[in-house]
């Protein structure tokens, strides 16, 4: 199978993405019209730390408008959200919406112009980890990718694009809208889709849409735009390639062009033309994991075993830098390397057959690792990681926060189990399931 998205579903209690009031997905008044009305209100002043090591789990505050899924366990097993300060920007099957966390209120909808090409991927009652990925926001633009199904004219069948839908960060007016037809094949649906912005730059907006094939040997629906910032212009696309991390004027992902059916390579591109600049030995799969600009890192299978790695790799010229094992393959199939967690600064954490590592995210240098049989602690469970700290559980389920760069403990009265961390507040999930806001109490 040329590549394998996550599509693995469970028996779950789904929180879908919903509106102020009734559960459903926020409706514009007029299709296409961005409905922000200026700046935001936030309220009053809420306390602020960065990083934040503890929050009032006894003030949480339900969400508005839910942006992610957990399942029965209360784990985040989709993310359709991003938090910034205060405000999370949420991905809905029919646009974006902006929701101030801590009063609990929704401050805008910017609709997207046509059909939803998947509008149940997040309901119930199954969990989909498919599905739009979180908006990509700068302190100018939000922006989101969703699939959408352009209706049918006369004889022309209906198809589905990879829309890529801006808007203003902060009034939620529309920005612009751009459509990439992703397929001539008039039976190709986006269930199972993929679609994310994977960066803004100066240079351009890079967006992908991505679909497996269902059966090995079979490519799916590979997209890549590159748009203009300013007009959503379409500066370049290539197809049967998923854009993945951007590092300076360069954008690096998966090639599925190769030879060999069953497998795919690293391909390097330039952000504002398109045009290549290098690619590496082809491999049996490749996952890309967002961290430094500095270093391209990459979970890769590329052994007649499936045996796993996370491979460090120059931006520039595609050299690596350094290649570290994972689990070993069973009747040659193995997990991949593990999760990893960039903490926005210096360090570079994973997770790999029990083990918790921390790198530097510049070098690849080791700085960490536990357990730690010398001084008696173990590996806790990460769920974030934000500007220096990370944030899980410990073995026995309580929150806890450490120092990315040294994985000492920080605190053990953080309060909650954070899935998103500002300044502000943690995000995470209720003893009831619900998605909730804590504030920052130091």
């Amino acid at each position: 199978m040329r590549r394998v998205l996550a599509t693995m579903t469970c028996l779950a209690a789904v929180i879908t993405v919903g509106g102020c009031s009734g559960g459903s997905i926020p409706q514009p008044a007029q299709p296409g019209v961005g409905t922000g009305s200026g700046a935001p209100t936030t309220g009053p002043a809420a306390k602020t730390a960065d990083p934040p090591t503890a929050f009032d789990r006894a003030a949480g505050v339900p969400m508005a408008v839910k942006g992610f899924s957990t399942n029965v366990a209360g784990n985040v097993t989709a993310r359709f959200m991003t938090l910034r300060d205060r405000i999370a920007y949420i991905a809905a099957p029919t646009g974006l919406v902006a929701v101030d966390v801590l009063a609990g209120k929704q401050l805008w909808t910017t609709p997207v112009e046509g059909a939803p090409g998947d509008p149940n991927n997040q309901k119930g009652p199954f969990v989909n980890t498919t599905g739009p990925r979180p908006p990509v926001v700068t302190d100018k633009l939000a922006a989101a990718a969703l699939p959408v199904e352009k209706p049918e004219q006369g004889s022309t069948p209906s198809y589905i694009t990879l829309t890529v839908l801006a808007a203003d960060a902060t009034s939620g007016q529309k920005a612009w809208q751009a459509d990439a037809k992703v397929s001539d094949d008039q039976y190709s649906g986006a269930s199972n889709a993929v679609t994310k912005v994977v960066a803004i730059t100066e240079k351009a907006v890079i967006a992908t849409y991505d679909r497996d094939g269902g059966y090995p040997g079979a490519t799916g629906d590979h997209i890549t735009v590159a748009l203009d910032p300013a007009t959503g212009k379409t500066l370049w696309t290539r197809k049967a390639y998923s854009g993945a991390s951007v590092h300076g004027d360069t954008l690096v992902g998966v090639d599925y062009t190769t030879v060999e059916s069953y497998k795919v390579q690293a391909l390097a591109l330039d952000v504002a033309t398109g045009q290549q600049k290098w690619n590496v030995e082809s491999s049996r799969s490749l996952g890309f994991v967002s961290a430094d600009p500095a270093l391209v890192v990459i979970k890769q299978k590329n052994n007649e075993h499936g045996d796993s790695f996370l491979v460090f790799l120059d931006p520039a010229t595609g050299a690596e830098k350094a290649r570290l094992a994972g689990p070993k393959s069973v009747f040659g199939s193995a997990p991949d390397y593990g999760d990893c967690f960039y903490d926005e600064q210096s360090a570079l954490i994973c997770a790999s057959d029990g083990v918790l590592t921390g790198y530097d995210a510049a070098t690849a240098q080791k700085l960490w690792s536990l357990p730690d049989k010398a001084t008696n602690r173990v590996a806790p469970d990460v769920t974030v990681a934000w500007h220096g700290l990370l944030y899980g559980d410990t073995r026995g389920g309580k929150p806890i926060a450490l120092d990315a760069k040294t994985g000492k403990d920080v605190s053990t009265e953080v309060g909650v189990t954070p899935w998103w961390v500002s300044k502000y507040a943690a995000i995470g999930v209720s003893d009831g399931g619900e998605p909730m806001a804590y504030p920052v109490t130091k």
